[in-house]
């Protein structure tokens, strides 16, 4: 098309292009059709319902000892807030100890000296909030509500002979893994109390006044109480029957649940 102006602007060239040949293969097409066979099911050990059971509930004491410094030196703690947060637990199977960790967040509030006259001390009310960390490990008495964790068996090979029998096919080997999946054995906490002595080892008396002094660090004592359940899902039957816990009954189950943990006498070294 031949250049022409309209309103300022140029059209240099204008092509329509149309591909009419009808000899190009198409390339849509089915790669592949599968029909896929039936899969068979069995019946498993199960339940009616799989739910959250408790196996254990218990009071642990921890006790605590930290050395605090606060933001600026005050000359009287006015109110300590106490929370506890756990960070950790964990059941070791198949022992009876349960690893705790968690720490004590403290929200400090108090009184920093601005002046000090004749008889009076003026301040204002500051804070600090620190986190005291704590760690503990507790032995648990399962009354009979050990949790249900099922270790994976080992692995298994078969070997053939060579073809002169004179020793092992290379080539060859039959070989099973198993892996068994468990719930987790999870807590919950109930409640909890703190009980603390704060102890200032390093305060500067104030002048003109008897038995008042500033500190920036103290000493803190705490008695920890911590009330938690061990919890973990479990199928059960209404009514309930219990997943069988006696060496027998465990070997009259279906593999691979006649597994068992390879490890002394538990009981033994519970007694410990």
């Amino acid at each position: 098309m031949d250049n022409y102006k309209v309103h300022n602007a140029t059209v240099v060239s204008s092509n329509t292009h149309t591909n009419t040949n009808c000899d190009t293969e198409c390339e849509a097409a089915v790669l592949r059709s599968d029909t896929l066979p039936a899969a068979e099911n069995y019946p498993w050990w199960g339940g009616d319902y799989k739910i959250p059971k408790v196996l254990a509930e218990f009071i642990v004491q921890i006790d605590s000892e930290s050395k605090i410094r606060l933001g600026e030196p005050a000359y009287e703690i006015k109110r300590i807030e106490k929370q506890i947060f756990l960070t950790q637990c964990r059941y070791i199977p198949p022992t009876s100890k349960v690893f705790i960790e968690g720490y004590i967040r403290k929200n400090i509030e108090y009184a920093a000296k601005s002046c000090s006259k004749d008889h009076g001390i003026a301040g204002t009310i500051k804070d600090t909030t620190v986190h005291v960390p704590f760690k503990a490990y507790t032995k648990v008495d399962f009354c009979g509500n050990k949790p249900h964790i099922l270790p994976n068996p080992p692995a298994m090979v078969a070997r053939y002979f060579d073809e002169k029998r004179m020793g092992k096919d290379i080539r060859e080997a039959d070989r099973s893994n198993v892996e068994i999946f468990n719930e987790p054995v999870y807590c919950e906490l109930e409640w909890s109390a703190v009980y603390d002595a704060d102890i200032d080892n390093k305060g500067t008396p104030i002048d003109g006044f008897i038995n008042e002094e500033e500190f920036q660090e103290f000493t803190d004592k705490s008695v920890i109480y911590i009330c938690m359940k061990l919890l973990q899902k479990q199928q059960v039957c209404w009514p309930d029957h219990s997943m069988p816990h006696g060496k027998e009954e465990v070997k009259n189950m279906p593999y691979p649940l006649n597994t068992q943990w390879n490890m002394p006498d538990t009981e033994a070294l519970d007694k410990k």
